[in-house]
């Protein structure tokens, strides 16, 4: 008999989820702060400026924490993802001691507005990490992993035919099926995620979507790959 991997050894990335729980705005591109506007009070942009900075240099700190702790990310995408996070949390915690230095509002709302503009700590630093953290874990491990068992369950129905039924066969061909749009769905993924800039999100808010969009649909591919694989094995208890 076969054995079938568990969620969490077949798609190792799913754990990597906890990389989002730093980005607590991955959703959208703003956090709840005192919004001001370039008419504002010196004082008031500076109470804005301590407050989105704070949050940014907490979110930061949490998610290198995580990606240092992490196995999933390849070596080469860890370093890429630590150099652009510490160079966002330095970039925050300069922010931080200017605005509160501002002297005078104008120069205080340009800085103010330099902390989305010229950083993009939620939308594009720590999602580009999720991304490219999850799309790892599959490309490294999960898929790996479930290719290995499905080459055993092909084994096993060659050399024991009659304990082969018709929807033992379906399941083992949706198990290949959804590994296989997992391989499609992450190949380059990383790469792709981790090449996007603040310029670009600048220029196309929507410029991250699609790569997000794929990293879940391939981990939901894993997932029901899983699920097919211990069906198999239930079956042939």
């Amino acid at each position: 008999m076969f054995r079938i991997i568990t969620v969490a050894a077949a798609a190792g990335a799913l754990t990597l989820g906890s990389l989002a729980c730093a980005a607590p705005a991955l959703a959208s591109v703003t956090d709840g702060s005192p919004t001001p506007t370039a008419h504002s009070s010196l004082s008031a942009i500076q109470q804005a400026g301590a407050a989105a900075t704070a949050k940014r240099i907490t979110s930061l700190t949490t998610g290198i924490g995580k990606v240092n702790s992490t196995k999933t990310l390849s070596s080469a995408d860890k370093s890429t993802v630590l150099a652009t996070l510490n160079a966002d949390l330095t970039g925050m915690q300069g922010l931080q001691s200017k605005i509160a230095a501002d002297t005078d509002a104008a120069t205080a709302w340009s800085d103010y507005r330099s902390i989305f503009t010229d950083y993009r700590v939620y939308a594009v630093g720590l999602r580009q990490s999720y991304i490219a953290a999850a799309a790892d874990g599959l490309t490294g491990t999960g898929i790996p992993k479930l290719q290995s068992a499905e080459a055993k369950i092909s084994a096993f129905f060659a050399s024991h035919p009659d304990k082969v039924t018709p929807d033992l066969q379906a399941k083992l061909a949706d198990m290949q099926a959804k590994t296989a749009d997992a391989v499609t769905k992450t190949s380059g993924l990383a790469a792709a995620a981790l090449a996007v800039t603040p310029a670009a999100y600048n220029a196309n808010h929507a410029v991250l979507t699609d790569d997000r969009t794929a990293v879940r649909a391939a981990l939901a591919d894993a997932k029901a790959a899983v699920q097919d694989g211990r069906a198999i094995r239930a079956a042939l208890k």
